[in-house]
């Protein structure tokens, strides 16, 4: 058995307390994921994208949970000449969540996406709030500032400033909104990135939990009242989701806001584990299995400032 597969059988076994269908769970874990897109509607109309793109693959479909979420049967989208002129942004599903929970107070608003690189969900804010408003786009590596800026000039966006910065020490600055997408464990990805069996570690968790706690709370930290904290990630691991969020509700001046998108199959976050208790509130975080709307797995909170 390879390192893969070893690692995907932790996984299943680790997690399958937690799920509401332990052999759905497994099943869809070793299932490979089919590629997603969105279509930048900064550029071009969404109908006469998709409708170009089906002469390549007539059986693209659209979730249920979002007009602008697709799914082809094709692999190679990132070479057609929609990716390459901006009319479309390969992206996972579970990855265009975020902004969906925030779609309420995204027109005409200020945002500071702390991890931002490589665009995937500034991106999409940028073509919801159809260039209106400013995003800051934070990242802590020059190296990804590459593909950022890349994205951001194929697909057109100009409500966006890029700024090279660890977050925990960026200056404090006002915003409405506030977009802590944290490094992880990337468990959730383990269906479509095999470089995830290579580098997990579970001694990584508590690595990870104190980077993401930072994160978080130097955005929860500058935030000024009234204003909005949403905090995803793409793992299944409690000590970097729930545990992170009962952390800072606990330390911070902050309240949760119920997530509910309709017609995305979802669970509410947990509040133990490991004979650990966590903050009630963060029952209102939202969990996104794989077996549920075949996608990868994924985590999302949304906070706001007393």
């Amino acid at each position: 058995m390879n390192r893969h597969q070893i690692i995907r059988d932790k996984i299943i076994k680790k997690y399958s307390i937690l799920v509401d269908d332990e052999k759905k769970f497994a099943k869809s874990i070793n299932l490979p994921l089919k590629q997603s897109f969105r279509v930048n509607t900064l550029k071009e109309e969404k109908e006469r994208v998709l409708n170009k793109l089906k002469e390549y693959d007539s059986k693209i479909k659209t979730t249920e949970w979002n007009d602008n979420a697709h799914v082809s049967e094709l692999d190679n989208l990132g070479s057609s000449l929609e990716h390459f002129v901006g009319h479309i942004y390969i992206q996972e599903l579970t990855s265009m969540i975020p902004p969906l929970v925030v779609k309420d107070l995204i027109k005409n608003t200020s945002i500071i996406d702390c991890c931002a690189a490589p665009g995937s969900k500034t991106t999409q804010m940028a073509a919801m709030m159809e260039n209106k408003g400013h995003i800051i786009a934070n990242d802590v590596r020059h190296t990804r500032l590459k593909s950022l800026r890349g994205n951001l000039d194929r697909l057109g966006v100009t409500n966006t400033s890029v700024t090279l910065r660890d977050f925990k020490s960026f200056p404090n600055t006002k915003a409405d909104l506030y977009f802590v997408d944290a490094p992880c464990s990337s468990e959730g990805t383990i269906r479509k990135k095999k470089s995830v069996a290579r580098t997990w570690r579970e001694k990584d968790y508590l690595r990870f939990n104190k980077l993401q706690k930072g994160l978080l709370g130097k955005a929860c930290e500058m935030a000024p009242s009234g204003s909005a904290v949403v905090y995803s990630t793409c793992t299944f691991s409690p000590d970097e989701n729930e545990k992170v969020v009962s952390d800072i509700l606990d330390k911070y001046n902050m309240k949760m806001k119920k997530i509910d998108i309709k017609k995305l199959k979802s669970e509410s976050g947990i509040t133990k584990w490991n004979n650990e208790k966590y903050n009630s509130e963060v029952e209102k975080c939202m969990r996104v299995w794989p077996h549920h709307n075949d996608t990868d797995a994924f985590f999302i909170a949304r906070m706001e400032k007393c």
